[in-house]
């Protein structure tokens, strides 16, 4: 997480976070929820639906000091999976914001959907679609939309390991002005991987690869997540992004480092067949005796 600067929230904003915080936890007492099969981590693979029907998870941290230095951080995301059939949806959205002395240092805004279709247990096609929002590092506006094939190398009990190959087209439009927006065909690799430690806890790791004639842009998310209670855990993760060409002015690496509060939800589980009596059949003849 980065810890620059002070971030202090509006009483509207305050309002709002304690409105979703008691959503969360009324909707924590219905959930049926199994942390480590849902790939809970907002961090964590694309590759979210287990289960017919919606899923995801939010997570939230924040980090403030004052004294001798003010400084605040806030940072959130979103993941939603959607599964029906072949079909596997997911979004993951992402925001981060830091501030020192009052003075806003950092601020951007994420967003990565994806749709795959299975072809088998291992094989599924997918398109892919990002955008990203982040002055701070020179970006008004970077979007791509790629197309690809994955393959799932490994599928257990305890690990997932997800391969993917794809391409498209990458638009960019930058901060500094006189300096024109960019549009480039792009090849785009990727690696997921999820393991799981027992019923409460498991690591992830996320890495992709997104090269045009421009810029080459690698991005690593590592997390590991640990159950606390019911639907709720805690995450601690560390992003790693690098832009092989920057404008003057910017660097080529940033790293956010965030410990969160994750609130998972799956579909509930169906309900199970009534019991019949002990001693009577559990299905009736279909024609009653004479």
């Amino acid at each position: 997480m980065r810890c620059e600067g002070t971030y202090r929230p509006t009483a509207r904003t305050q309002a709002a976070l304690a409105a979703l915080i008691c959503m969360l936890c009324a909707a924590a007492a219905q959930a049926d929820v199994n942390l480590t099969d849902l790939e809970a981590n907002a961090a964590a693979a694309q590759q979210t639906a287990v289960k017919e029907g919606w899923q995801g998870s939010v997570a939230i941290g924040y980090l403030q000091t004052t004294g001798n230095a003010n400084t605040a951080t806030a940072n959130g995301k979103a993941l939603f999976g959607y599964k029906a059939g072949n079909w596997q949806d997911s979004i993951l959205i992402q925001a981060l914001k830091a501030s020192q002395e009052g003075v806003l240092t950092a601020e951007n805004t994420e967003l990565d959907g994806q749709a795959d279709y299975n072809l088998d247990t291992n094989n599924y096609l997918f398109g892919n679609g990002d955008y990203l929002r982040d002055v701070f590092s020179g970006y008004e506006r970077r979007t791509s939309e790629v197309l690809g094939f994955g393959h799932r190398l490994v599928n257990s009990n305890t690990q997932q390991l997800d391969l993917e190959l794809g391409g498209g087209r990458r638009q960019t439009r930058y901060t500094t002005l006189g300096v024109p927006d960019d549009e480039e065909w792009v090849e785009r690799a990727a690696a997921s991987y999820l393991l799981k430690f027992n019923n409460t806890s498991n690591f992830s790791e996320n890495l992709s690869v997104v090269h045009g004639s421009t810029n080459t842009l690698i991005q690593s998310a590592t997390a590991i997540t640990a159950n606390l209670v019911g639907s709720f855990a805690l995450s601690f993760s560390y992003t790693v992004t690098h832009n092989s060409n920057v404008l003057p002015g910017f660097k080529k690496t940033d790293g956010i480092t965030a410990i969160s509060l994750v609130y998972s939800f799956v579909p509930a589980a169906p309900a199970a067949p009534p019991q019949a009596p002990s001693g009577t059949p559990s299905t009736a003849p279909a024609i009653p005796p004479p």
